[in-house]
């Protein structure tokens, strides 16, 4: 939390200098006040919004509008100085109180894991941040976290500087002491999240700078807080959907002249179209009437309404043509019946020749007498043959008269129903002619002789019924006329319908507008009574809704504000830090390929950005240093970048907590070197912990005697089933220089030999380091055998020949000179240098060691560690 405060309060430093409302900065400080709960949630279901919202509503109002600063922060505080001391337990795996001293320029904490390292870091980050990351990240209650897990309590840890010879407690300050502080953890994440998608990448650097929290806090904000304001007020909409109501009836009144005018005129265009030059109310009354005068378009639908008179196509000429087609076929049956009378003999042989050849088929006498048909005199089939062709004409006679008696009984069937029809015609159209005529009944069927008593005689039936069928005539005549008449009528009906439903439109047209004007004219009378309640409401709500569009107005602002300041964060957090990240990445990796250093380093200045690197090697080409490196180089370019930030902060102290165990194994030469070599951390206090005993072992060796001797030291030690932490405040020291001064000290020759020993390896090593740098490294040793390890005598011989050759060119080879001189004259014969050369394997001497010979070994070693510091600048 106390990463999200101390960025928060630049965030505000920042928006102190922005040209936005007054609002934005009252909300601002309101989410500084409310910072913890609001942290808490985020965007998910509207959390942060749910929550925000309410408080913005009770308290914006009241917020200050100014940025005073953090009253916590560094203005505010004492200048930090040197870390002094630290008093820490029961805390994390501390059950007891314990006191560490850091007023060392150097100060070293080792141990194997579990141990108790990272505790020991944590109260620091404790004392000096006032919280700590990893209980942050796995989301444990901080109070939780720092208790000791069996004593379920946790005193703070006290942290002091000194500065002018005055002890000071170390207030808590994330935002003045956290780049102080370089964790595994954070390298190992960068390097993870290095791995993931560009997605993900967004938080490569807040989480390398620890502000990975803070960035997660922005994005909990939501897009707005609209869903959770009021930003329109439900009496105001009520009251606003009314007076649109009342706008609308004045919009009625101002145009009715319009409307009216509108209908008029498509009034008079309906009077030119029906009657051009009259008026309109003159077509009305023409058309539809009045109520003393029927009107045109009722009339007509009357005409058409009435039944129209039938059509019965009955003429005199029909009925003469079919008496006289009756005639003509009885004519030619009369004729064809007398001919067929004056053969009627013949006829009765037809079916007896017949009858005679149906016989003929295998018959050998007469059929009638029995006779042989040999003996006849006249074959009677050859007989009934020939009477057979002879009477084909009498057949044709036959089939003849039969036709035409066919014929005949048709056309009085035909002549039957045309006077039937005839005279069911006359009993409609002229029922008085029909009594009048006094005609016989006619026969009900067509069969029969009922002709005869309509055209016998003087034919007065017949005549009669010619005369009614013309009084019929007449009546179709008439009738035809009218038919003709009703389809004008038709036409003209619809051609007036047309105008009655124009009309229709004109008048509901003309009724609507006056309604509506009506209706207007009342609404706008009653409106402000009918609404005096809703009116008093809505005044009552004008300011609430006013307040909750503020506040809308200072989360709009407020908003962008805020995610611009996180956007530019990276940018802010690697402002110039390129240079000097690209030396420290070089440093590190100073035992690679010198085409595989970077010539230049681009970091990013948006949160998205990508980190750039140019190799030596490879002028002028850019390479997406995620993509091109390996884990390893990913770690160090995460080292080089914190440190860089160390550097440019001017923070006094480095905390290193477990950095190295973090890198392979390929790049801690380069980096202890950089640490502890190149001067970059001269002015500052650095405090290392680490389990990698050799590599500190390292350190304390090739520091040099003076500066291994400032280093304070700290050794964590197993719990032997207690589960306190064992802390060795003084163990001993691991630089074979000091450990062959403090033998002789104490008078122990063999062990100031047995120490002289590899600390003569590790210095001579040394200086061939330094030699083979600044002129040619190659020396020729001698072996006693093939087997033979080589003698650090001769190894010293021939080093001092090497460098003495280039003395004079650089501060530091004389006195190198001066100490192996000093060596070498002792007889190499000696038992002294027989142990030098021979290791520090136990034997039996039949000797003792000579204490002045001792003296000046362990005196000419410290005069080579002294030389050593001088040759490299030290």
């Amino acid at each position: 939390m106390a990463s999200i405060y101390s960025e928060y309060h630049r965030f505000l430093a920042y928006l102190a200098q922005r040209p936005v409302h007054d609002d934005v900065r009252r909300l601002a400080h309101l989410v500084l006040d409310h910072l913890q709960p609001l942290a808490e949630v985020g965007a998910v279901r509207r959390g942060r919004s749910t929550r925000l919202a309410p408080l913005a509503i009770r308290h914006l109002s009241q917020m200050p509008v100014a940025y005073d600063g953090d009253a916590l922060g560094p203005e505010n505080r004492p200048v930090l100085g040197r870390l002094h001391q630290l008093e820490v337990g029961p805390f994390r795996g501390f059950m007891r109180q314990e006191t560490f001293d850091l007023s060392h320029d150097i100060t070293l904490v080792y141990g194997a894991n579990g141990t108790g390292k990272s505790s020991f870091c944590e109260a620091l980050e404790m004392a000096m941040l006032g919280s700590i990351s990893e209980a942050q990240v796995k989301r444990v209650d901080q109070r939780t976290y720092c208790n000791n897990v069996r004593l379920r309590r946790h005193s703070a840890p006290i942290l002091s500087s000194k500065a002018a010879d005055e002890v000071l407690v170390v207030e808590p300050d994330e935002a003045e002491y956290r780049f102080c502080f370089i964790e595994k953890n954070r390298l190992d994440d960068f390097a993870r999240i290095a791995a993931r998608t560009p997605g993900d990448q967004r938080q490569l650097i807040a989480t390398l700078f620890g502000v990975d929290q803070f960035s997660e806090f922005v994005r909990g904000f939501n897009p707005s807080l609209d869903q959770d304001l009021m930003l329109a007020g439900v009496q105001a909409a009520h009251l606003a959907q009314r007076r649109l109501q009342l706008a609308n009836s004045e919009q009625t009144i101002a145009v009715h002249p319009q409307k009216i005018a509108a209908v008029e005129e498509q009034e008079r265009a309906l009077a030119q179209l029906i009657s051009p030059g009259a008026t309109y109310q003159a077509c009305v009354d023409w058309l539809l009437g009045t109520p003393q005068q029927q009107g045109r378009l009722p009339y007509v639908q009357a005409q058409l309404d009435a039944n129209p008179p039938a059509l019965h196509e009955v003429t005199q000429a029909r009925l003469q043509t079919l008496l006289a087609e009756a005639y003509r076929v009885q004519g030619q049956w009369q004729e064809s019946s007398a001919q067929l009378a004056a053969r009627a003999g013949e006829v009765s042989y037809a079916k007896l020749y017949e009858a005679v050849l149906g016989l003929a088929d295998g018959a050998t006498a007469c059929p009638a007498c029995g006779t042989g048909l040999a003996a006849v005199t006249q074959n009677p089939f050859d007989r009934a043959r020939t009477g057979l062709d002879e009477l084909a004409q009498l057949a044709a006679l036959q089939q003849q008269e039969n036709g035409l008696r066919t014929q005949l009984s048709e056309a009085v069937r035909e002549l039957w129903d045309e006077m039937r029809r005839v005279l069911a015609a006359a009993a409609i159209a002229c029922p008085a002619e029909l009594q009048a005529a006094e005609l016989p009944l006619l026969h009900p069927t067509a069969a029969g002789n009922w002709l005869g008593e309509w055209v016998d005689g003087d034919r007065r039936a017949w005549h009669a019924v010619l005369r009614i069928a013309e009084t019929i005539e007449g009546f179709d005549a008439l009738a035809r006329d009218v038919h003709a008449t009703r389809g004008e009528l038709a036409q003209e009906r619809n051609r007036l319908q047309q105008h009655q439903l124009e009309i229709e439109r004109l008048r509901t047209m003309r009724a609507t507008a006056d309604q509506d004007l009506t209706a207007a004219h009342q609404m706008v009378a009653q409106f402000d009574d009918a609404n005096h309640d809703l009116i008093k409401a809505v005044a009552a709500e004008v300011p609430e809704v006013a307040h909750h569009q503020r506040i809308k107005a200072a989360y709009d602002g407020f908003l962008p504000e805020i995610q611009a300041y996180l956007a530019a964060l990276p940018g802010v957090l690697l402002q110039g830090l390129g240079e000097q990240a690209r030396h420290l990445y070089n440093a590190f990796n100073r035992a690679d390929p010198a085409g595989d250093l970077l010539h230049s380093l681009w970091l990013p200045v948006a949160e998205n950005g990508k980190i750039e690197v140019e190799f030596a090697a490879e002028p002028g080409v850019r390479y997406d240093a995620l993509i091109v490196f390996s884990e390893g180089h990913i770690k160090c370019l995460g080292l080089a970048i914190l440190l860089a930030k160390n550097i440019e902060q001017g923070c006094p102290v480095v905390i290193f907590d477990d950095v190295v165990n973090a890198i392979d194994d390929d790049h801690r030469d380069g980096i202890w070197r950089t640490f502890f070599e190149d001067g970059l951390l001269d002015d500052k206090q650095i405090i290392l912990t680490s389990h990698a005993e050799e590599f500190l072992h390292r350190i304390q060796q090739e520091l040099g005697v003076r500066r291994a001797a400032a280093i304070k030291r700290y050794k964590f030690l197993p719990h032997q089933g207690e589960h306190e932490l064992r802390v060795d405040s003084d163990p001993p020291t691991k630089n074979y220089v000091l450990l062959a001064q403090q033998a002789l000290a104490a008078d122990e020759k063999r062990e100031a030999l047995r120490q002289a020993r590899p600390a003569l390896e590790s210095l001579t090593d040394r200086l061939w380091t330094w030699l083979g740098r600044r002129a040619d490294g190659r020396i020729d040793i001698k072996l006693g055998g093939p087997r033979s390890p080589w003698e650090l005598n001769n190894k010293c011989s021939k080093l001092r020949s090497a460098v003495n050759r280039i003395a004079a060119q650089y501060v530091g080879a004389p006195e190198a000179v001066a100490a192996l001189d000093a060596l070498l004259n002792i007889s190499g014969a000696s038992i002294e240098w027989s142990y030098l050369n021979s290791g520090v394997h136990d034997a039996q001497r039949d000797h003792e060691f000579d204490r002045a010979t001792v003296r000046t070994i362990v005196e000419a070693i410290t005069a080579l560690d002294d030389a050593l510091e001088m040759l490299q600048n030290r």
